[in-house]
């Protein structure tokens, strides 16, 4: 490259022991020198902090505050960055060492377009067994194209790990929302996808995406929920703003509808203005995703009524039958 701009990193950790380091040495071993990292610690109560000050390179800018959530510690982090180029990583995922180095290469100085990138899911900690497998998105899109695929997708990833935003971008349309918990990602990815021109793939950068090891009793309440919705509300009138077709309203129905099949069957209420959502977007189609035995049920007796009758198995030790 003829051109060196610094690459701001920022990793939010909360008791981020187990899987610290491994995501620190990915950042470390990139073929892209010129990067800082700046790790800020949410009030871990592990050895989060120890963990970090082991390291005596340069790049890494360490910050502590009191736990206040991923979204507040983003945003500290990044009024923290130097960067002309913000990327934003998990603590306990990984990065192969081409990655800010092919990003980069397609942003070619422009402001007004964010690099994306392959990603796959591991479980076990054994990131040799992380599967990439093509999206649609995998390719150069305007980046409305690329929400109408994304969404289309069964299992769309709006992370924000995904990106490498330009700093000008960042700092026109805003950090983290801070009002949000569960799926604040997706707020962030479209606030800043309906403010750019375009995306470019980086074929050769790719996210290892660490599954199956966190907690889902954190994500599960009222309050965690509400920020999902709230959220959804958000990110899909974004898209409404730039696109009120028939097709977004069919997207943005179906996504409403995803968490509704999550959902249900706690927090009636909230289930209530899900569906009035759903309705008011024209409806969706979208089928609940399960095993043999589930979609068998459903067929007969309604998706509610077979995910009750898998609670109740559950419950009752029944868990190897083919629910999922």
């Amino acid at each position: 490259m003829t051109h060196t701009p610094l690459i701001s990193i920022i990793t939010p950790c909360y008791n981020a022991e187990k899987f610290l380091k491994e995501a620190i040495n990915s950042v470390l071993g990139q073929t892209y020198p010129h990067f800082e990292l700046i790790l800020v610690n949410d009030g871990s109560t592990d050895n989060t902090e120890t963990i970090i000050r082991d390291y005596k390179d340069p790049r890494i800018r360490y910050f502590r505050q009191e736990n206040k959530g991923q979204c507040v510690a983003s945003n500290f982090g990044l009024s923290k960055a130097l960067g002309q180029y913000i990327k934003f990583f998990d603590a306990d995922d990984l990065m192969n060492h081409v990655h800010l180095e092919s990003q980069l290469s397609r942003l070619n100085g422009c402001s007004d377009v964010m690099a994306s990138c392959a990603w796959g899911r591991f479980y076990d900690n054994n990131p040799q067994s992380t599967k990439f497998i093509p999206e649609p998105v995998w390719q150069d899109l305007d980046s409305i194209e690329w929400i109408k695929k994304s969404l289309a997708q069964k299992n769309d990833m709006m992370g924000a790990c995904l990106w490498l935003i330009p700093r000008e971008l960042i700092d026109k349309t805003g950090g983290w929302d801070d009002r949000l918990s569960l799926n604040n990602d997706f707020e962030f990815s479209m606030r800043l996808l309906t403010h750019v021109k375009s995306i470019k793939f980086a074929e050769n950068a790719r996210i290892y995406y660490r599954s199956g090891n966190i907690s889902l009793s954190g994500t599960s309440s009222e309050y965690a929920y509400r920020a999902a919705l709230l959220s959804t509300d958000l990110g899909c009138s974004y898209l409404l703003k730039k696109e009120n077709s028939h097709f977004v309203r069919y997207l943005c129905a179906d996504r409403y509808q995803e968490w509704l099949f999550r959902i249900f069957p706690e927090y009636p209420e909230i289930q209530g203005e899900i569906e009035t959502r759903i309705n008011n977007l024209g409806g969706s189609s979208r089928i609940m995703e399960g095993g043999l035995l589930f979609k068998f049920i459903a067929k007969f007796i309604g998706w509610r009524n077979a995910k009750l009758l898998k609670i109740k198995f559950h419950s009752k030790g029944y868990k190897k039958l083919p629910w999922n």
